[in-house]
């Protein structure tokens, strides 16, 4: 096992993060709400570790193949409930038929299914294996379908983006590019016939229709894979047999040159100047995306004035805390108090402006910096032959984590750092030493010490969930049994206490539901969820002092305003 200088900074830098966020406990209003960020960074710095020790130098191409192959499966089964809507669909009112299931969030799978996609791009032009050619371009006719029954913008953005960073880097860019043009015949008419599906694209549209054009979409899928694994094979084919002169490649340079300069050059004649397309795509993206029946319009809209409220309440946020930002996890209090709308929003649906506004300027430095290292080393290793794909697949990651929230989903984030470590083990430089043993010895006792961590939050959130699951099942002893084992293993967090004090509630044991949630209140004051649920265990004067608080920490809350006689707010004092 060994280190190269690049690995050690991207893991310290990592550590560094993950130690910011434990120490904004000391400032946060809600330690439950950091802790659990703390563990979810846990994760990531525990992956990043646990793939530097184990993956060998020579072996990236296999880590990046387990990526690919995962996203794969996970694109396979999220398409299946579309075009098998008889068998697996799943219709989400919130995500208004757009594909999001199994990752739960449709532009999270998105940019999932776009990871995967410049991925297989890379195995289908590189690959030393001829089966694994054909596998990768097939796939591409599952990967993009996917990400097209997102309708996620963001994504499609991304894979662009990605697109361009992998052919920039690659030594050998028009190879890959011809490749690429090739390899998106297939994909490109199995797009054109999922636009052309009204069933599919519309969410009004009657089960029998979405199943007979699913399965009808499912069947030209399955030849048009095919159609793609040959094309694959012919290209490996020409690659060996075939000597282009270079004329030839200068002719395709040329050719390919002019194209986009001929795109770009309509796109202003079309719609105006640099100036002018910026001016017009940011009044576009500040209006609300309209609704509409037909969700293919959605890919050709950029409005989303609700990411810009979000972006906007971060950077207050961060104004009013510019030092050492509101603590880890906090921002979706700040949102509640003083956002604008009722919109109800987590997230900043940004990594770095949520990470300004939470853990202030240093916190946003130790991370970008840390992400940015394997971008610096896959400049070294660009002549390896499936770096530019991984090095497209992270940028596009990091791209999409800036105006979503990527970061939040561990799967997304843990497969595009296992491609920022792909892309630092192609540059390491072959003179690497070997630890120590006392390096060896403290490696050993970090694992240790990050396994325990890791197991003391997995069983404290194991038995919240399940304190929750009986709540909701209608079961308030169990949920209270289940939320005191929780407390143990999470004395910091105000959930556990939460739950039991609804129980106790539900029970009608309303003087120890009131002690139980003045205890979580103790522990997060700011939220006013809490405020609601002591108020409504408690009666007069003290309901009303309780749903004020609850008010003036979410003073748009649709729940607090369709309550107000409820919690006496309507009452004379």
């Amino acid at each position: 096992m060994r280190f190269a200088g690049a690995e050690r900074l991207f893991l310290g830098a990592l550590a560094a993060f993950l130690t910011w966020v434990l120490i904004s406990v000391l400032w946060t209003s809600s330690v439950g709400r950091s802790v659990l960020e703390a563990e979810r960074m846990l994760v990531y710095v525990v992956a990043l570790l646990a793939a530097f020790v184990l993956v060998r130098s020579r072996s990236y191409p296999a880590l990046l193949g387990g990526v690919w192959a995962a996203i794969c499966l996970v694109c396979m089964y999220a398409l299946a409930t579309r075009l098998l809507p008889e068998r697996l669909g799943v219709f989400d009112p919130v995500a208004g038929y757009r594909l999001s299931e199994p990752i739960g969030y449709w532009n999270g799978l998105g940019i999932f299914a776009c990871v995967g996609s410049l991925l297989a791009l890379g195995f289908a032009a590189r690959s030393p294996l001829r089966i694994v050619r054909a596998l990768a371009a097939s796939s591409l006719l599952v990967t993009l379908p996917t990400m097209y029954f997102t309708f996620s913008r963001g994504a499609w953005i991304a894979l662009s983006v990605g697109l361009a960073a992998a052919i920039a880097l690659d030594p050998r860019r028009l190879q890959l590019a011809g490749t690429a043009l090739a390899l998106a015949v297939a994909p490109v008419l199995a797009l054109a016939l999922a636009y052309r599906s009204e069933a599919l694209t519309h969410p009004t549209a009657s089960l029998a229709s979405a199943s007979y054009e699913g399965h009808r979409l499912a069947l030209t899928l399955i030849a048009l894979a095919a159609v793609n694994a040959l094309s694959a094979l012919a290209l490996e084919l020409a690659e060996r047999r075939v000597t282009v002169p270079a004329e030839v490649r200068m002719a395709f340079a040329v050719v390919l040159t002019l194209m986009l300069v001929a795109a770009l050059v309509s796109v202003f004649v079309r719609y105006g100047s640099p100036p002018t397309l910026a001016q017009r795509a940011y009044d576009t993206f500040s209006k609300p995306t309209p609704r509409t029946a037909d969700l293919n319009q959605r890919l050709f809209t950029l409005s989303s004035r609700g990411r810009l409220l979000a972006w906007k309440a971060a950077w207050a946020d961060f104004e009013d805390h510019r030092l050492s930002g509101s603590g880890a996890g906090t921002y979706e209090l700040y949102w509640v108090r003083h956002r604008s709308v009722p919109t109800k929003v987590r997230d900043a649906h940004s990594l770095y402006l949520e990470t300004l506004a939470e853990l202030g300027p240093l916190g946003l430095l130790v991370l970008a910096g840390g992400l940015l290292v394997p971008v610096a080393a896959s400049v070294r290793a660009r002549r390896s032959a499936l770096i530019p794909a991984a090095f497209g697949a992270y940028v596009a990651f990091l791209l999409h984590a800036g105006v979503d929230w990527d970061w939040e989903m561990t799967a997304i984030t843990i497969a595009a750092v296992f491609c920022g470590v792909a892309l630092l083990l192609a540059a390491r430089a072959d003179h690497v030493g070997f630890l120590s043993r006392r390096s060896r010895l403290v490696l050993g006792a970090v694992v240790l010490l990050l396994a325990g961590a890791s197991l003391v939050g997995a069983i404290g959130n194991a038995a919240l969930a399940a304190g929750k699951d009986a709540a909701e099942n209608g079961d308030p002893k169990g949920a209270e049994d289940h939320a005191r084992t929780a407390m143990r293993w999470m004395p910091w967090s105000s959930e556990p206490w939460q739950v039991a004090g609804e129980a106790q509630f539900a029970r009608g044991e309303l003087a120890d539901a009131r002690a139980t949630l003045r205890t979580a209140i103790g522990k997060d004051p700011d939220d006013w969820e809490l405020w609601l649920d002591l108020s409504l265990a408690s009666k007069g004067p003290a309901r009303r002092a309780a749903a004020a608080r609850a008010v003036r920490l979410n003073p748009l809350g649709p729940e607090l305003a369709s309550s107000r006689r409820l919690l006496g707010l309507d009452e004379a004092p």
